[in-house]
């Protein structure tokens, strides 16, 4: 009887919880070092969110956020009134950002294989900094390299082309070429900086698994689709993840640079970003800029929460939350 008495009470026994005052006592230093993050973090992500307010309200800056004429959903209207130009924004915007994350994070992931297979040091640490030397480029300049090599007139790969027979190419009419050579200079870009990142997870495995595979005779190959992809998933995926979120959204700078807004390239280089940009600088219309980027927020969180479902559906490990 005494025993199962004490057996009772074992079972229905809980370790007392600690209250937040104790918690903040014992581990006070951690907090104090989380202070100035914290308070960055509101500044620039949390406190700017009541700008949401503008995309509601014809903003005018005598008014400011309050004082704004309140219009609803009215500035949503001009966006989906252009019906054509906001498809083909949207249209675009996907293509390019879907061509870049797909194409880049395969490139990423094979030259960050390629160089655990390399075994001189120094070797990898000069080929580490040569591939993420364009991170470090802005757009301006990458579109002053881009107006050398596709110049009409004097630019390198027309000069190539004639040389070998054939005709010039009138870059900055023919809009069908550009997509794909936005989407190659913003892989040729982050390709480093996302190769460097697989790598450093990679360095992070068991090599034990490497020489066993190794000593059973697997090649570099085998290694790499048995081993080293399998273990990268999970990484992969989590990138990816974050990728999705940023579908809608675009590099001002980038289509800038290199297109100089050009609108006879509209047809396939006119994005969100850049349609937002004209509505606002060209008509003023701060409310309905803030109405498409609101758009561009709740369809890149709706994006994330589907390819979040779908990942937690193949392994809850992959799933963000």
């Amino acid at each position: 009887m005494e025993k199962r008495k004490k057996e009772r009470a074992a079972v229905s026994y809980k370790p007392k919880q600690q209250s937040l005052w104790m918690e903040f006592r014992k581990n006070y230093f951690f907090y104090l070092l989380a202070i100035p993050g914290i308070v960055v973090l509101l500044m620039f992500n949390y406190i700017p969110m009541a700008g949401i307010y503008v995309a509601f309200e014809n903003y005018t800056y005598q008014g400011g956020l309050f004082g704004s004429e309140f219009v609803g959903l009215k500035n949503f209207e001009f966006f989906f009134k252009n019906i054509n130009n906001a498809l083909r924004a949207t249209r675009n915007t996907i293509v390019i950002n879907l061509g870049s994350i797909l194409l880049g994070k395969a490139l990423q992931v094979t030259v960050a294989i390629l160089l655990g297979d390399v075994k001189r040091n120094s070797f990898r640490k000069a080929s580490q900094t040569i591939i993420l030397f364009p991170y470090f480029l802005s757009w301006i300049v990458i579109g002053a390299l881009s107006e050398t090599i596709l110049s009409d007139k004097s630019g390198m790969l027309n000069q190539l082309i004639v040389l070998f027979g054939g005709e010039a190419v009138k870059w900055s009419t023919q809009a069908k070429y550009w997509q794909p050579i936005i989407i190659i200079a913003t892989i040729w870009k982050g390709f480093g900086y996302g190769s460097i990142l697989y790598f450093a997870t990679l360095t992070g495995f068991d090599q034990e698994i490497y020489e066993a595979a190794e000593i059973d005779g697997a090649g570099r190959f085998k290694r790499a689709t048995r081993i080293t992809l399998p273990l990268l998933k999970p990484t992969i995926v989590t990138l990816l993840l974050l990728d999705v979120g940023g579908i809608l959204k675009g590099s001002l700078d980038q289509i800038m640079g290199m297109t100089r807004l050009n609108p006879l390239l509209f047809e396939t280089t006119d994005t969100i970003t850049t349609f937002v940009y004209r509505t606002t600088t060209q008509n003023g219309q701060f409310g309905t800029a803030s109405a498409i980027s609101l758009y561009q927020s709740v369809f890149g969180c709706i994006l994330v929460l589907t390819a979040n479902l779908i990942a937690r559906k193949i392994d809850p490990d992959y799933a963000l939350f």
